[in-house]
């Protein structure tokens, strides 16, 4: 049990170590992560849709 404490006790002096985001730069960095997958998203889309239809040619 007091290895357990002792565990909690250090993650709350970490957790105190933290630097948390404003509204705003949580915002930005929202956007940012929305916009990348987005367009890492489109680019799988359109090489998808290149190999189906080289498969198509092929088959």
């Amino acid at each position: 049990m007091g290895k357990i404490k002792g565990f909690l006790k250090g993650v709350r002096r970490e957790l105190k170590k933290v630097v948390w985001p404003n509204r705003r730069e949580l915002t930005t960095y929202t956007t940012v992560v929305l916009v990348t997958v987005a367009l890492v998203a489109g680019i799988i889309w359109v090489v998808d849709a290149g190999y189906q239809q080289i498969l198509q040619l092929i088959f």
